[in-house]
């Protein structure tokens, strides 16, 4: 406290014997009439929320830095050097210029015993600069004048506070104007708030410039904003410096060992060579273990490129949950694609997932995942992609009679001895039986034909589209110029945000009900109640198929029968279904309930001859109903209890205040009164956060929970560029010269013409 005047640390106010000026805790300027009681009028006072406010926009301003003298300010106390520092740059943005630190001293304990603050323009520019000769290009204008405006502060023992030693006010040069003030490098900052939210559009997709005008918006124009795009950008650079301090893989790792701290159910493991470099990486979280447990009979394995800067394949190990919808089980990024590479991620992933194997696997037909599923997963039934076979089935065979009924037995249910026979006359009417493609092909008949993989299930699926489209929802959020640190949080919001907008399908099924449409009520409602809607419209499609068949007859032997039916039309074709009286079981020969997981036509019809009114639980799939979490053997469905972080609190806060914001902002008298509260309550808050150390070291709260958390070590180097098979782009050969005429052969005559 000094001798005449006080200086408020909380808010930043001045009391002189003239008057009061000062800054609130949000960094807006208060000033008040120098003759008067301190009333605020907020339309002179203060600019909206969202910036600071000019250096020369009030005249009340001009006139609080005119009264202000030296005396007062001599007789001035700070608690901190950085309060001192805050009062000095807001006179310096009022008077119209700008400060920069100068010399200082610090005793053993980082004490700062003295701290002395110039005019920017202070100083000269160093003479080998005006005597240079060899300029690449124009010269930096000069800013320094030598100016002798300073302030100095230093540190008083006996009253443990900053006291002002020194203040000249003079300037040798003329001040900027109120244009240009918003300008001056003192006087540019993107606060902690704004950086918060600059941070939450960022993470939706929103691009700095978009992010820039969002500001000025709610500003008022770019003069109230307070920073400029390009302090924008440092700040954001800043930030994600401070992530990855300690390497990019290591900031990976630590925001992974994060979120093992939040869910204990995550999962990560990571590989290094010889040299300590990261090779492999392999993560799932809670969800996607909860979910392998009930959906994980199914896997589809597939690679995408172009999603990180070091150019690494990501590998997404997915499913099909009860709603017809793609889940992720787990993904790894990988340095090759070899075969022992591939045997790591699925050792990792059966690890991670307790030693439980999956029954069925779908892949794009890669020659070294194959291997590696053959290895680790023997007993597991492994189907090619047909959309990948029928692509290269184009690509090898130029023959379009060939690719169409290629396609018609990779789709039609035909027994294996009527595929053997519709094979050998594809291959000799269309005279490729000595292509060797093909040949390799037929060799690999059991991966694709469906008449080798009937009874084997596989959800429907015949194809890695489901995964195809899923990587190009990711790609929306993930693209080659990312690094480590940022791909991982990328991926892990677009996740997120996939199961967020899937929900809808569980919302759907569990608090609707469907309009029943068919004939038979009773079957349909028992569907509609027991499957999910996506699979209830499946099965009803086959309820409706029943009514198509003709019945060919019927034995009966002990406690079972057998029906025989075709369908109305086509008698060529007949299928038999075999019911177990005692046990209520319907087996057809169509094998759509083992294919599929759901009754078929053929069951439907033998259910109408037998007067049910309910499906069989035998023929019910647990996995396509409604309660499959709770019948999956006690276990439940993970409901991560995580506690908000900080830029979900700051978010949930601004969507609050919103509705307030907007009523109050229509009369003037409720605006100065919430704004005023605002202002107090700003800076209350402020000192509880400097208190409690989260503005010690100057970081953003967030910031600094994941900087603590990222400062784990684990001894990494950053990872090397890979190269995919998939990337020809970056593909180290050598181009052949070419003749500049005919761009061919480079020895062309025409290359040593002389032409006149």
């Amino acid at each position: 406290m000094g001798q005449d005047g006080v200086l408020k640390t909380h808010d930043m106010v001045q009391e002189t014997e003239n008057g009061k000026m000062g800054m609130d805790g949000c960094g807006k300027l208060m000033s008040f009439d120098l003759n008067q009681e301190p009333e605020c009028d907020r339309d002179t006072c203060s600019e909206e929320s969202g910036g600071s406010i000019g250096g020369h926009e009030d005249e009340e301003a001009d006139e609080l830095v005119g009264a202000i003298g030296v005396d007062d300010v001599m007789k001035l106390t700070f608690d901190t050097e950085e309060e001192a520092g805050e009062f000095y740059n807001l006179y310096a943005k009022l008077s119209g210029f700008g400060i920069r630190k100068s010399n200082a001293k610090r005793d053993a304990d980082s004490i700062s015993r003295f701290r002395k603050w110039v005019c920017c323009c202070e100083g000269y520019r160093n003479e080998k600069w005006f005597n240079y000769e060899d300029w690449k290009r124009e010269a930096k204008a000069i800013t320094r004048t030598g100016c002798g405006a300073c302030f100095r502060v230093k540190y008083d023992i006996e009253s443990v506070k900053y006291v002002v030693t020194r203040f000249i006010i003079e300037h040798n040069h003329p001040l900027p104007s109120e244009a240009s003030v918003q300008h001056i490098r003192s006087h540019r900052k993107v606060s902690d708030a704004e950086y918060a939210q600059a941070k939450s559009l960022k993470l939706v997709g929103a691009r700095i410039c978009q992010i820039m005008k969002h500001f000025v918006i709610k500003a008022g124009g770019y003069s109230n904003v307070g920073f400029c795009i390009k302090d924008l950008y440092n700040r954001m650079d800043e930030e994600r410096r401070k992530d990855i301090f300690n390497g990019d893989a290591e900031g990976a790792l630590g925001f992974l060992a994060a979120k093992k701290d939040a869910d204990d159910m995550f999962f990560y493991k990571y590989h290094v060579d010889n040299e300590g470099i990261l090779t492999r990486l392999f993560w799932a979280d809670s969800k996607s273990r909860v979910d392998f447990s009930v959906f994980g009979d199914v896997l589809v394995f597939d690679t995408t490129y172009k999603t990180n800067k070091y150019r690494k394949p990501l590998v997404v190990l997915a499913g099909v949950n009860n709603h017809l919808n793609s889940t992720v089980f787990g993904c790894a990024l990988l340095s090759d694609e070899r075969i022992e590479t591939y045997e790591w991620v699925l050792s990792t992933f059966v690890e991670a997932m307790k030693g439980r194997k999956p029954v069925a696997v779908m892949t794009d037909g890669d020659s070294a995942m194959r291997r590696a599923i053959k290895n680790l997963l023997p007993d597991a039934c492994h189907r090619l992609c047909s959309w990948h076979l029928h692509r290269n089935a184009r690509s090898n065979i130029r023959c379009e009679e060939f690719n169409n009924r290629l396609y018609d037995l990779m789709a039609r249910k035909f027994s294996t001895l009527e595929f053997e026979d519709r094979w050998a006359r594809l291959v000799n009417e269309c005279g490729v039986v000595e292509n060797e493609w093909v040949k390799k092909l037929y060799r690999r008949r059991r991966l694709w034909a469906e008449a080798y993989l009937r009874g084997h299930f596989f959800t429907g699926m015949r194809s890695t589209q489901r995964c195809e489209k899923m990587n190009a929802f990711l790609n929306e959020y993930l693209n080659e110029k990312m690094r480590l640190y940022e791909f991982v949080r990328s991926f892990d919001l677009a996740i997120a945000w996939l199961r967020h907008t899937e929900s809808k399908a569980v919302h759907t099924s569990e608090n609707t009900k469907p309009v029943l449409t068919t004939i038979l009520p009773e079957l349909e409602g028992c569907a509609a109640e027991v499957f999910t809607r996506n699979v209830f419209f499946m099965v009803r499609k086959h309820l409706n198929r029943q009514g198509f068949l003709i019945s060919e007859g019927w034995s009966e032997d002990g406690g079972s029968r057998t029906y025989y039916y075709s369908k109305y039309g086509g008698h060529e074709i007949s299928w038999r279904v075999d019911y177990d009286r005692s046990m209520e079981k319907l087996i057809c020969s169509c094998m759509k309930f083992e294919s599929k997981g759901i009754p078929c036509a053929h069951m439907f019809r033998v259910m109408v001859v037998e007067g049910m009114n309910r499906i069989p639980e035998a023929c019910i799939s647990k996995r396509w109903t409604k309660g499959v979490y709770s019948t999956n053997n006690g276990m439940k469905a993970f409901v991560a209890d995580e506690q908000l972080t900080q830029m979900a609190r700051y978010d949930t806060l601004k969507s609050s205040c919103n509705t307030m914001c907007y009523y109050a902002s229509y009369m003037d008298d409720v605006f100065n009164d919430l704004q005023q509260m605002f202002d107090k309550h700003s800076v209350d808050l402020k000192e509880k956060w400097i208190e409690r150390g989260y503005g010690g070291d100057g970081f953003a709260m967030d910031s600094r929970v994941m900087n603590d958390r990222s400062r784990r070590t684990f001894g990494l180097l950053d990872p090397r560029m890979s190269r995919s098979k998939c990337d020809h782009k970056h593909a180290e050969v050598k181009k052949k010269r070419k003749c500049g005429h005919c761009r061919y052969n480079r020895k062309c005559i025409r290359s040593y013409t002389v032409v006149n």
